[in-house]
């Protein structure tokens, strides 16, 4: 399995179980795990909808699509976004400390955690292998499909 569909994986978890969450504890009332709770939903959405686009790019071995600047633009919008939730997760885990009794708040701290690492490393990863890609295939030198080493 390569890291982007793990990732893609990761994400569509987290927002299940997020979403489980919400439905069987119900809205969040404080501002903080309010906020907390739509970058749980919002970011690993946008982030499994940018990866996925970005593999059926690569899969179609079009260089306009893989190095477009919406989709360049997406992605490093979703880079920001896991950025984001990484530090709310990290700052919320810790915050949090004295944890409730039972044993699911760990696993769920650990998805919540992960998750945003493995989407950081997948859409860098893919940024890196568009490039590579576009650079194969059309970017190169005067943009006549010569690479750009010799």
């Amino acid at each position: 399995m390569s890291m982007g569909a793990a990732a893609i994986v990761c994400n569509v978890v987290l927002f299940a179980i997020t979403g489980v969450i919400i439905l069987t504890e119900g809205v969040p009332r404080e501002a903080r795990y309010l906020v907390l709770t739509l970058l749980m939903l919002a970011v690993p959405l946008l982030s499994a909808v940018v990866l996925v686009r970005g593999r059926a790019a690569l899969a179609g071995r079009r260089a306009d699509a893989t190095g477009s600047p919406t989709i360049t633009l997406t992605r490093a919008g979703a880079v920001v976004c896991n950025l984001i939730l990484l530090g709310a997760s990290c700052w919320e885990t810790v915050v949090q400390y004295p944890y409730p009794e039972g044993n699911s708040i760990i696993p769920f701290a650990v998805l919540a955690i992960g998750t945003p690492i493995v989407s950081l490393v997948a859409l860098l990863a893919g940024g890196r292998s568009a490039m590579r890609e576009k650079g194969r295939t059309g970017g190169g030198e005067l943009g006549r499909g010569h690479t750009t080493r010799g």
